[in-house]
């Protein structure tokens, strides 16, 4: 197993983690087995790039992010939900209105712009 992929592992169950999602249902939304994901968790598996960016929209990241050492930033996206059991749809959702929000805070970026609240 290598180091970098151990971090990344470790970013994505963090970041997974914490928004409350289980791996059995990122595994569906993905579309993938579940036990991918709890290999890829620990370091063991790697997961497709286009996997890996719908993941990272899906759970508020930056791509880039799962592989910082010092964790995910704190400008992940962060979110309350007022439901439990959600659906792939539900998620379907989530993960493009995040992906929508990661573009924009890209491009915010890039043009040098301020990400604080006024």
């Amino acid at each position: 197993m290598s180091q970098k992929r151990a971090i990344i592992g470790e970013n994505v169950k963090r970041a997974r983690e914490s928004i409350g999602f289980s791996q059995a249902s990122v595994a569906e939304f993905l579309k993938v087995d579940q036990s991918l994901i709890s290999k890829f968790e620990k370091g063991d598996r790697t997961l497709q790039s286009d996997i890996i960016e719908r993941l990272a929209n899906l759970l508020g990241c930056r791509v880039a992010d799962f592989e910082r050492k010092d964790g995910i930033p704190d400008r992940q996206l962060k979110t309350a939900y007022r439901a439990s059991g959600l659906t792939v749809n539900d998620m379907e959702i989530i993960h493009d209105i995040r992906r929508i929000a990661n573009n924009l805070s890209f491009m915010t970026d890039l043009a040098g712009g301020d990400h604080s609240e006024k």
